[in-house]
């Protein structure tokens, strides 16, 4: 016992923290040769439901940086764009969706947006939750083929990082989408959507350590306790 505890501290001693990848990147700038489009469906990595606009950084709206930004809130009316590419993930990775995101930047009324996964079959989802106020917030655990969040931002709200994430409880793909349900022509605008995708948290070398160490102390209560009465605790869940 001894001995192996060692090989497994020293195996340990070259582990590493995991960390997510980044399986997708887009900042709109090389839409329309960099020009405005009104209703523009034309996307390279998105396909469009309902209508969205083009803008070009300081026409009518500013966007992030020196390119273009879209408005999820086209001339026509509420639009909604659906990643064109599925992604693959395994059992255990932690996906998040991350994009910037502001009010529409014209004082018009508050407007509803949207954000969420929609996978290949029903897959099961840990610690699904999402960032759209500076924090992580958890809801829950949910078997299931698509899932969103959605809330208001009011026209003066400021370009922010916004997110939605989970832990993936089995291998499945996703496709993504971020949309609108306002119907005043002037919504929420998007820019830098990014998919990163990656293994769960790795235990640093001193965490394995400690782990190996009450590995060895519950082996030899385990032995102590050899031959007496043994309990099991019975959880009934409601």
């Amino acid at each position: 016992m001894r001995k192996y505890l060692i090989a497994l501290a020293a195996t340990a001693a070259f582990a590493a923290p995991a960390s997510a990848a980044t399986v997708f990147s887009d900042n709109f700038d090389t839409e329309n040769g960099g020009f405005s489009a009104f209703n523009y469906a034309g996307f390279a990595n998105f396909s469009v439901t309902g209508n969205v606009d083009i803008i070009q950084h300081g026409t009518f709206f500013n966007c992030p940086g020196p390119g273009l930004c879209v408005d999820l809130d086209g001339t026509s009316g509420p639009g909604e764009l659906l990643s064109l590419a599925s992604f693959a993930f395994n059992a255990g990775d932690v996906v998040r969706l991350s994009y910037d995101l502001s009010g529409n930047q014209r004082g018009a009324a508050d407007d509803g947006w949207y954000s969420g996964f929609s996978f290949g079959a029903a897959t099961q989802i840990n610690n699904y939750g999402f960032n759209y106020f500076g924090s992580d917030t958890i809801v829950g655990d949910f078997n299931t083929s698509s899932i969103s969040t959605s809330t208001n931002i009011a026209s003066g709200d400021p370009f922010a990082a916004r997110s939605i994430f989970f832990t993936a409880g089995n291998a499945g793909t996703l496709n993504f989408y971020i949309g609108t349900n306002s119907a005043d022509n002037f919504g929420p605008v998007l820019d830098n959507v990014g998919l990163d995708i990656g293994p769960g948290a790795v235990p640093e070398p001193t965490t394995w350590a400690m782990m190996i160490a009450g590995f060895g102390l519950v082996g030899g209560a385990m032995r102590r306790t050899k031959g007496r009465q043994r309990t099991r605790a019975k959880i009934a869940f409601a």
